[in-house]
């Protein structure tokens, strides 16, 4: 069944804005990271993501300015090659982790973005933190905030049974139908079952959102096969696995 939808995201208000963004503190206490050594930090309260976007603003404690740098291999500093992973853990033990290769950094601290967005109204109750060459950490603040981007369309599962919804809307559109989007990878094994050596013409959007800028999301083009990331806006067909915890196999 073929469906179109289309999404847009949110960004960082600049100074002056009024605030898109709401900050809430995840730490009751600054903490230290061992090199290469997993620290655990149970939250003091839950946090789940209500919100289009979400990312993490990192503070380091330090009374002199660390500063890093983009190297070959990784992130460079004062103290050597830098890293940090700091991964939240849902209740069903998945988790969803924020890594400063993907952030931007400012004096003495960087926002990260998720490699892949926790769901909407999933709680995250534990801290995963691994790193190398950090000094101690001040604060992890979660930063969410609603999309910019307007299209004049509400959100609303109905769009998608005309055809015309957002990625998240079909995210959404098939959990209610107790199914999901396919993987970009699944969608590429779709491709050679139904259209290797024939013309296909679709577009379908996958679940896998685009690590490095979580406003675009993965779509395979089924004229060519080939994964093409676009900003959530971009009107693509959707195809849900039903149920949920089925996995496509190839037909061939």
């Amino acid at each position: 069944m073929l469906r179109y939808c289309l999404l847009l995201l949110a960004v960082l208000p600049l100074a002056g804005e009024a605030a898109e963004y709401s900050s809430r503190p995840l730490l009751a206490a600054p903490v230290s990271v061992a090199d290469d050594t997993v620290t655990e930090v149970q939250l003091p309260t839950p946090v789940s993501r209500r919100q289009e976007m979400a990312q993490l603003d990192i503070r380091f404690s330090t009374g002199t300015k660390v500063r890093y740098s983009f190297e070959s291999g990784g992130i460079g500093s004062a103290r050597g090659a830098a890293s940090l992973l700091v991964t939240l853990v849902a209740d069903d033990g998945k988790k969803y982790g924020a890594d400063i290769v993907t952030g931007d950094f400012y004096p003495n601290g960087v926002q990260a973005r998720f490699v892949t967005l926790p769901p909407r109204k999933t709680p995250l109750r534990k801290l995963l933190l691994r790193g190398r060459n950090l000094p101690p950490i001040e604060q992890i603040y979660w930063l969410e905030g609603r999309e910019k981007l307007a299209t004049g369309v509400d959100e609303d599962l109905a769009h998608c049974e005309e055809g015309k919804c957002r990625w998240r809307e079909a995210m959404d559109y098939c959990r209610s139908r107790g199914g999901r989007l396919l993987t970009l990878a699944e969608l590429k094994t779709m491709y050679f079952d139904v259209c290797a050596g024939k013309e296909c013409r679709v577009n379908f959007w996958s679940s896998t959102e685009y690590a490095q800028f979580p406003r675009n999301a993965w779509y395979v083009d089924f004229s060519d096969g080939k994964g093409v990331s676009a900003l959530k806006t971009y009107s693509a067909n959707v195809r849900c696995m039903v149920p949920a915890g089925a996995a496509y196999k190839s037909k061939k």
